[in-house]
């Protein structure tokens, strides 16, 4: 696999946190799985402005983000790979999606959310469907930006 990184932030594609991992890991290509902004043609055009230049930006559903790292379109590049939330990075697993590892980079706030690492929020339901994805052999962590120490799921569940 050439996912360099898989990153779970409410915010996609934003600013310095965004470009900061790009440039740590060398990304070149930034997969967006939403099975909501994948219909949205509008918002897929303002996203793909807010990219860096020489960054490709694709924007796909969870099935056709299967279907494209099945046929070795994620190893042609080194690819960073986003998700709005844990539900939808749920789903793309659930879909056949192959991830070794998921950082956790925002979640967003609201009620029953609380911060357990820096300013990421974390409730009973993301702790769970992340847990369940640990379960899988996928390491979860948490980490805002390459400067700040990252965290395990089981010490940020702890704080629950």
């Amino acid at each position: 696999m050439s996912i360099e990184l898989t990153r779970v932030d409410f915010r996609l594609i934003h600013g310095q946190v965004i470009t900061r991992w790009l440039t740590q890991c060398q990304i070149n290509e930034i997969v967006t799985i939403d099975n909501e902004l994948a219909k949205d043609l509008f918002m897929q055009e303002v996203f793909k402005m807010a990219a860096p230049k020489g960054v490709k930006i694709t924007i796909v559903d969870d099935v056709t983000a299967v279907k494209k790292q099945e046929a070795g379109d994620f190893d042609k590049k080194r690819v960073m790979v986003l998700f709005k939330g844990v539900n939808q990075l749920n789903k793309a697993v659930e879909a056949g999606l192959k991830l070794d590892k998921v950082q956790i980079g925002g979640l967003g706030g609201g009620p029953g959310r609380k911060a357990v690492n820096n300013a990421i929020t974390l409730d009973r339901a993301d702790a769970d469907t992340l847990l369940g994805l640990e379960k899988q052999g996928i390491e979860i962590y948490f980490q805002t930006t390459p400067d700040y120490p990252s965290e395990t799921l089981q010490k940020a569940v702890a704080k629950l």
